[in-house]
This record gives C-alpha cells, sequence and structure tokens, in this order.
C-alpha cells in the first residue's frame, strides 16, 4: 500500500514501551513493521528521541500508537 502522512505529521507510528522490559521486542517490532510496509515511518526512542522533554511533541506527530504492555509498563511514568 501506498502510505502517507496527514500536513503536520512525522511519522505513522509511535513504538510505546518501557526500556527495562520492553526495548528489545519493541525494536523487533519496528523492524517487522518496517519490512511490511515499506516506506512506513515508526518512532522507537532508541532510533529516533533527541529530547526526552519533547516526548509529548512526537507524539502529536503520530497518526497512532503502538503500546507494547510488557512488565512495569503502567509503573513507568514516561508511558
Amino acid at each position: 500500500p501506498e502510505l502517507t502522512l496527514a500536513t503536520g505529521m512525522t511519522y505513522h507510528c509511535f513504538n510505546s514501551h518501557i526500556w527495562s522490559t520492553g526495548q528489545d521486542a519493541a525494536a523487533v517490532i519496528k523492524k517487522q513493521l518496517m519490512l511490511l510496509l515499506p516506506g512506513v515511518k515508526i518512532f522507537l526512542d532508541v532510533d529516533d528521541l533527541k529530547d526526552i522533554g519533547a516526548l509529548e511533541q512526537y507524539i502529536r506527530g503520530t497518526t497512532m500508537i503502538l503500546f507494547f504492555l510488557s512488565q512495569g509498563y503502567f509503573r513507568s511514568k514516561n508511558c
């Protein structure tokens, strides 16, 4: 499929996870989605995060959020 982004959007998907228990799985999910959907733009902190203080701006610039719910996710202040 042809993937487009609405005006003002930077990413198709924001991959939300907790670093301590979901980092590796989130990276695999991003890689697999990119193989299945060439051209998809997926935000993953280790690849794209420049400023933790701008996290909400990254989310606002994303069409959808994928929540990877691993142990401790709901106790994380950033999640």
